[in-house]
């Protein structure tokens, strides 16, 4: 049985087959439609707030589920946005210092220095995804877009927005 047909109901229509034919005139119908029209809107608000808050359940926090949401408010015709893995980096160990040990900062053989990271540094350096976007956000689409990804996203999940 196909219940999404369950709320959809014609109070204009609705209206007219409840009342007696001896009554259906046109003054007594408008009369009964103001009446209804109270209950037509509160039924319109219901439905409406049941379809997104059934979008909001169908959407997950997997990442094809997050671009489609994202494209549904954002892109809609082209669905360019995308979500692709973020940038992780390691912290470098060279000893404990109970070892007592030298620690080699530069190797000239192969010419690569290595770089220095705090905890908090490293912390703000790692995301776990990255969502492109290829074009310009204004400051009032990219608050939404990050409260969009916020409301999906996992708790402990980092992630930046990267314009192309």
């Amino acid at each position: 049985m196909n219940y999404s047909r369950v709320y959809d109901i014609d109070f204009e229509r609705l209206v007219i087959h409840l009342l007696p034919v001896k009554l259906r005139k046109s003054r007594m119908i408008a009369w009964l439609r103001s009446l209804v029209k109270p209950i037509a809107n509160i039924h319109r608000q219901f439905v409406n707030y049941r379809r997104d808050a059934i979008y909001k359940i169908e959407h997950t926090p997997q990442v094809f589920s997050m671009e489609n949401v994202l494209n549904d408010a954002f892109d809609v015709q082209l669905r360019r946005i995308r979500i692709g893995d973020g940038a992780y980096r390691d912290g470098v160990y060279f000893y404990n210092p109970n070892e007592n040990k030298p620690v080699p900062f530069y190797d000239p053989a192969e010419d690569s220095p290595v770089h220095f990271f705090d905890g908090a540094e490293l912390f703000s350096l790692d995301t776990d995804f990255v969502v492109s976007v290829p074009f310009e956000l204004n400051e009032a689409q990219e608050i939404r877009m990050r409260s969009l990804i916020d409301f999906y996203r996992l708790p402990d999940k980092t992630y930046n927005i990267q314009i192309n």
